[in-house]
């Protein structure tokens, strides 16, 4: 029997015999060691990243309910689901018992009237993937069925670098809008995949050698790569939200740079080497100063213990400056809500007592110092003359 022609964008009812899952889905990004070259391949993949058991079992009970469309388009002579791999999938396994049984899954009996669902299913037919792409996007951005952050990136990224081919083409802030990101969210990820991507065409990095047992935390990269600190180390303009993203954004003569970051976020399996990063906070933070420090730096690139490296930067004298800068801030916001005290709590007011004696403690102290600081800078200067 011939492949049907559906229409263009309208709902359809189409056999699941001329339907084939989707190999490009973004879910299937880098951070994946999976292969998805079969359908078997495919559904191995959703059964151990998108709780597909639980859809199965739910339709096996209750029946596909068939209210939102699986989203196609035209291949030769099938239709691939660009949305709805998830639900197609759990039809195929239950329809299929070789193929559940070669991805050993334990289907469970179909209920009554259950089977009749699964023949036909609603379809929406569009002419390509950039047709889908709103819905798609918004779905799985900000909408109820949101992918991780590598397949947001490389959606959005995919997205805009088609559309900068196109005279007259969205721009990044378009797309984010389009799909719901409202918070420069979207922008930070694709900066983040066109790094990746250089980093792995310039063959300084590659996911899977990251450091063994460990998730490829890719909010580790995109969030450094908005502090100043890592983008002055990598040789990127100060502000990252004035400009898109552009593909190689590191110049050549930071490549070296960019390779030392991606070893302290990630680590290497094939040199035996941990990360420095194990978690985003503080981590990279920490990171961010040990990097613009030199002496710093170069305890870090000596032993690989950040938390060493950022002794250097956070000494007692520093913590000191953000301990008083953060007192006095607090103390500003405390006498902006002075008129809330109507003098009822006695309490109160010895706190305010004792603030006040910490105050001229913390004053008289750095006074004395100030004194010997000037009088030694004074000394100083008469023994060079």
């Amino acid at each position: 029997m011939p492949t049907p022609d559906l229409p263009i964008g309208k709902s359809s009812k189409l056999s699941i015999r001329y339907l084939t899952f989707d190999r490009k889905n973004p879910r299937y990004s880098e951070d994946r060691e999976v292969a998805v070259d079969s359908d078997r391949d495919v559904i191995e993949f959703l059964l151990s990243r998108a709780d597909l058991k639980e859809l199965i079992d739910s339709i096996a009970h209750s029946g596909y309910i068939d209210i939102e469309p699986l989203i196609v388009t035209r291949t030769k002579d099938l239709y691939t689901v660009l949305e709805g791999n998830r639900r197609f999938a759990a039809i195929r396994l239950l329809r299929e018992p070789d193929l559940a049984e070669s991805c050993k899954v334990q289907t469970p009996p179909l209920a009554d009237g259950v089977a009749e669902t699964l023949d036909e299913l609603t379809v929406y037919a569009v002419n390509d993937r950039a047709d889908a792409q709103d819905f798609i996007g918004f779905k799985h951005i900000n909408g109820p069925h949101r992918w991780d952050s590598i397949a947001k990136a490389r959606y959005a990224a995919t997205w805009y670098h088609r559309e900068r081919n196109i005279e007259g083409g969205m721009s990044l802030q378009e797309i984010a809008r389009r799909m719901g990101d409202r918070h420069d969210t979207l922008k930070r990820m694709v900066l983040g995949i066109n790094v990746l991507d250089q980093a792995k065409a310039s063959r300084i990095f590659q996911v899977e050698d990251r450091y063994p047992e460990r998730p490829f935390a890719f909010s580790h990269l995109y969030t450094a790569l908005t502090r100043k600190e890592y983008r002055n180390f990598l040789g990127l303009p100060d502000e990252w939200r004035d400009v898109d993203p552009e593909p190689n954004p590191i110049p050549q003569d930071k490549i070296e740079n960019l390779k030392k970051i991606m070893l302290w976020l990630y680590g290497s399996a094939d040199d035996d080497v941990r990360p420095v990063v194990t978690s985003q906070n503080p981590h990279i933070k920490w990171l961010a100063k040990v990097i613009e420090k030199p002496k710093a730096l170069a305890i870090l690139n000596a032993n690989s213990d950040l938390k060493i490296a950022y002794g250097e930067v956070n000494t007692a004298a520093v913590q000191f400056e953000h301990a008083l800068i953060d007192a006095q801030q607090k103390a500003q916001s405390t006498l902006s809500k002075i008129n809330a005290y109507n003098g009822n709590d006695h309490a109160l007011l010895e706190v305010a007592v004792e603030l006040e004696g910490t105050s001229n403690i913390i004053l008289r102290n750095m006074e004395v110092a100030r004194k010997s600081f000037v009088e030694q800078a004074g000394n100083d200067a008469g023994s060079e003359e």
